[in-house]
């Protein structure tokens, strides 16, 4: 479904395709990472396994226009429900609950 980011998809193509590992210095800025790829990757993926950072996650459609509003929500809802089905296959569902309730 459009609008649904695999976060470990998203990762693996900034870092081998595009030579992109982003991090986050002490002021809050955006940084290139100074790691190596593997070791980059295998930190974000132990962040995901973790629950740290949720694997699927979604756009929220907005559109500008009043009269999309009623289809902006259904998609929304769709989006969400699928967001949520796919996490919940990930990580479990007593797991993912857990995670839900810390967010």
């Amino acid at each position: 479904m459009d609008g649904i980011i695999d976060k470990l998809k998203v990762i693996h193509s900034m870092v081998y395709k595009n030579r992109f590992m982003p991090n986050i210095d002490d002021e809050g800025n955006l940084i290139q990472s100074k790691e190596q790829f593997g070791l980059f990757v295998k930190r974000i993926k132990k962040r995901v396994e973790d629950g740290e950072i949720l694997r699927y996650s979604m756009h929220k459609q907005i559109t500008v226009l009043a009269c999309y509003k009623d289809f902006d929500e259904f998609i929304n809802k769709h989006r969400e429900k699928e967001v949520d089905r796919l996490n919940e296959t990930y990580y479990g569902k007593e797991k993912y609950l857990k995670l839900k309730q810390c967010i």
